[in-house]
């Protein structure tokens, strides 16, 4: 296998086979090979054993029989013993006391001083005492010393160590080669790991030695390649172990997916394995990570022998991955033991999963991972950053200004600012809490390049989740504009394309089309996914449908998202054959899938209330999906719009939960279509019950009013509404021009050629009505003068922003508006006979879907 020296970080010289070491330090000596020691006499052997059982008890007796000072074996099997019990002091005072030290005394002690902790330059100087005293160092001893390099992260003295032991002549021993490894592996420094594994002869590697490149390769995420060496390593004869297993798992859980794990899984039960700990440790996070169900993680841990703190962990953190947030808190009450990780899973289980059992609101969950928080600062519990980030995310869920405040002081006063990962949670949380002000100061005095657009996005997803797109929109183009390119990840690129969709933005949908292919970002599913939505949204059904087909893989959401083009486009038909095609393809749909389709079918040439009656029934008999409450909405309103009024209430009586608003706006919707007056209100009268405190409830009862006349009664609904502190969404359309945004509302006068406008607005509409346009003031349901109503009609925001973009249009090009509501009847028909007076084409996309109206017809044809 050609591993490559470069890793995703860093990189490394090439790959060489070790022919010479470095040259060795001037302050360190090269020695004659060490002398084989003889095999202790039967005294030393005793001494040996009973101090193994009571260090001290031995100690005393070898100084009462003058062996301690007089004799170095029995002096190093106390020594050792301490060593054992971690007791380093007790150690280095026998050791002291030695007056004939041999090279097993220097070992053993640098050895201890490596497992114990101590700096690796008390190692080197027991190295350099040794030197002074004549003695060689056995392999035993440069194992010590690389290990307390490899501990306390010293490559420099690691390297001098490598230089005397190539010079001694030690290199070629495996102990000696595999404590190299394991030093280089942990400093960083995997190049000269290489180098040091290509050294060794093939029949001088063992199965440590392949694990410590093994390892080091998921370190740096090198998944493919640490495969790639373990077929290796296997057609080499070398059988793996319970290390070798655990790290494939880990790049099995990290860079791999199902197939790859399993088959670790299946060499570890045919090698015996399964029932390590460390093995079963690591199969429990990759099916927590990658299995299709936690019963995976429950069947892995029940069937090991042998247990700890990690297992339970990584079950409770199985439970939380799957949604199951009040089974992974059974498991924590049950835990025989926990550590801080225990509670940092708890915590970001609460953060992942905003709703469970009984976590029912978003909010809740964070007051549940505030609360757990609370308790480990009470337990004097290590807080690590994890659990910070974890308290902060806790806190943006909940949403407390207050809470987020006092949290916010606790970080400042542990001294846990400053951190890249936990300055980025900061952003986020005060974003989440209101708090805009500190956000954008906590931005400003931003250090941290590597959390960057981390804090970037989350000010970017708070316009966009606010619906305040256009500075969504100024956001973005900032950081575009600076050239930091660097930082617009998949994440980001996905959220900016859907801004552009719901804008209708086609113009910088179509650049950031073109960034995401020049920095190949078209791979990822999510982008290109994005950029289906986008161009659907926009109105580019034909570059909707041909990245579509180009798409390498393409999952459901991909074809929801073609299908949602075609929808917006009310082709019905086209929709219908799209499912022809899906079911030829053996592509299984998911519940949003039949939304779509179903909703189709009130947009086909004929009554297609028999097609819609057999996708609803087939979604439960055939695919297994349980109809919900949006998909007895659509088929509602299918059946209304076909008419079949009585069929839609006996659906809506015979629904297996009581309906929702969702089910009787549907019906009041096709009434409206179908002029049903007795059906619309009933409907009313169920909707004004179910959402007595929602505005637009009050408007349809105010308009309901008002097209019966009723003047009084609505004025009086509008009203109530207004004391009640309720607005209703204010119509707005907008445009675009030279990449800008134009936004208009009814009768506005804000824009800077706002008289250009009414000026060609009032000709054009003249030009129309001598075509034969009538402007319909029964669309005005206010009790005004007939003239007023012809007013407010003329200056609706649709006809504003459609005349502007008259204005602006070049030669052969559309005119393109978006309007957050449905356009009107009156706008409707207007713009019918403003597209053939102008010879433009005009494409306004409502709350129903598209309108392309061109030479005086439009494409909906209501």
């Amino acid at each position: 296998m050609a591993i490559s020296t470069s890793s995703p970080a860093s990189s490394f010289p090439p790959r060489l086979r070790l022919t010479s070491p470095p040259a060795p330090p001037t302050s360190l000596l090269s020695f004659p090979p060490p002398s084989t020691p003889s095999p202790p006499p039967p005294a030393h052997a005793a001494l040996r054993a009973a101090a193994a059982s009571d260090p001290r008890a031995a100690h005393a007796a070898a100084v009462k029989s003058g062996a301690l000072g007089a004799d170095a074996r029995a002096a190093n099997a106390v020594m050792c013993a301490y060593l054992r019990a971690g007791l380093l002091a007790d150690a280095r005072e026998v050791f002291d006391a030695m007056r004939d030290r041999d090279a097993a005394s220097y070992s053993a002690l640098i050895s201890g001083h490596a497992r114990l902790g101590s700096p690796a330059a008390a190692a080197a100087e027991l190295l350099r005492r040794m030197r002074l005293d004549g003695l060689d160092p056995t392999e035993y001893t440069f194992v010590g010393l690389l290990t307390a390099c490899a501990r306390r992260g010293n490559p420099r003295l690691g390297a001098q160590a490598h230089a005397l032991a190539a010079k001694s002549g030690l290199c070629a021993s495996l102990l000696v080669g595999n404590a190299l490894l394991g030093m280089y592996v942990k400093c960083g420094r995997f190049g000269d790991a290489l180098r040091v594994f290509d050294g060794m002869e093939e029949g001088g590697r063992d199965v440590s030695s392949w694990n410590a490149v093994l390892a080091g390769l998921v370190e740096l995420g090198r998944h493919e390649e640490a495969f790639e060496l373990f077929g290796e390593m296997r057609a080499g004869g070398v059988r793996p172990d319970r290390f070798t297993l655990s790290s494939l798992l880990v790049a099995a859980a990290e860079g791999f997916s199902l197939p790859e794990g399993e088959a670790v899984h299946a060499l570890s039960l045919k090698s015996g394995l399964e029932m390590d700990l460390s093995v079963g440790n690591a199969l429990i996070g990759f099916y927590a990570e990658h299995g299709d169900s936690v019963d995976y993680v429950i069947s892995v841990f029940q069937g090991m022998p042998v247990k700890d703190v990690i297992s339970w962990t990584g079950l409770l953190n199985g439970y939380m991955e799957f949604g199951l947030v009040d089974m992974a808190l059974d498991v924590f009450d049950r835990m025989p033991e926990r550590n801080f990780v225990t509670y940092n899973a708890v915590l970001t289980g609460f953060c992942q999963n905003k709703e469970g059992v009984r976590v029912t609101f978003a909010k809740k969950a964070g007051l549940r991972g505030l609360g757990l928080f609370r308790r480990m600062v009470q337990d004097g519990l290590e807080i690590s950053d994890v659990t910070v980030t974890g308290a902060l995310n806790a806190c943006a869920i909940a949403a407390e200004r207050k809470v987020s405040e006092q949290v916010h002081a606790f970080v400042i006063k542990c001294g846990c600012g400053s951190s890249p990962w936990i300055d980025a949670a900061l952003i986020d949380m005060c974003i989440k809490c209101g708090r805009y002000g500190d956000a954008h100061l906590l931005f400003e005095q931003w250090q941290h390049v590597e959390s960057f657009h981390i804090a970037w996005s989350s000010l970017l997803l708070a316009s966009v989740r606010d619906g305040e797109y256009e500075k969504a929109i100024s956001t973005f183009l900032q950081i575009f504009r600076s050239s930091n390119v660097q930082f617009i990840d998949d994440f980001m690129l996905t959220a900016v394309l859907g801004v552009c969709g719901t804008l209708g933005f086609t113009e910088l949908g179509k650049q950031l089309h073109s960034f995401a292919a020049k920095y190949g970002l078209l791979c990822v599913p999510g982008v290109g996914n994005a950029i289906i939505s986008m161009y659907g949204k926009c109105g580019e059904l034909e570059d909707t449908v041909s990245f579509f087909e180009r798409m390498p893989l393409q999952d459901s959401v991909s074809w929801n998202a073609r299908i949602t083009a075609h929808l917006l486009q009310r082709q019905g038909e086209e929709i219908l054959e799209v499912w022809n095609q899906m079911e030829r393809l053996n592509i299984k749909p998911d519940s949003i899938t039949f939304l779509l389709i179903i909703s189709a079918c009130s947009h086909t040439s004929s009554d297609s209330a028999d097609k819609c009656r057999e996708l609803f029934l087939s979604m439960s008999s055939t695919f297994g999906i349980e109809p919900a409450m949006e998909h007895y909405a659509a088929f509602v309103y299918v059946l209304g719009c076909w008419g079949h009024f009585d069929e839609a209430e006996q659906l809506i009586g015979s629904m297996p939960f009581s309906p929702g608003v969702l089910v009787w706006r549907s019906l009041l919707d096709s009434c409206s279509k179908g002029s049903n007056m007795t059906m619309r209100r009933k409907a009313m009268k169920h909707l004004l019950a179910l959402e007595p405190q929602d505005p637009s409830s009050y408007v349809l009862t105010s308009n309901l009013f008002s097209e019966s006349a009723r003047w009084h009664s609505s004025e009086n609904t509008r009203l109530e509404m207004r004391e009640k502190g309720m607005r209703k969404i204010p119509a707005r359309s907008w445009t675009f021009h030279d990449n800008t945004i134009h936004s208009f509302f009814a009768r506005d006068r804000s824009h800077p050629q706002s008289k250009d406008i009414q000026a060609g607005l009032d000709v054009l509409i003249l030009e129309c009505m001598k075509a034969g346009y009538e402007p319909d003031t029964t669309f005005v349901l206010h009790d005004v003068e007939e003239y007023q109503k012809r007013h407010f009609l003329i200056y609706h925001s649709v006809k504003l922003a459609t005349m502007y973009g008259l204005l602006m249009a070049g030669p052969g090009q559309t005119v393109r508006v978006v309007k957050n509501i449905r356009m009107c009847g009156d706008c409707h028909s207007f713009l019918e006979h403003a597209s053939a007076a102008t010879d433009k084409d005009i494409s306004v996309r409502d709350s129903s879907g598209f309108h392309i109206f061109r030479g005086g017809k439009c494409s909906c044809k209501d």
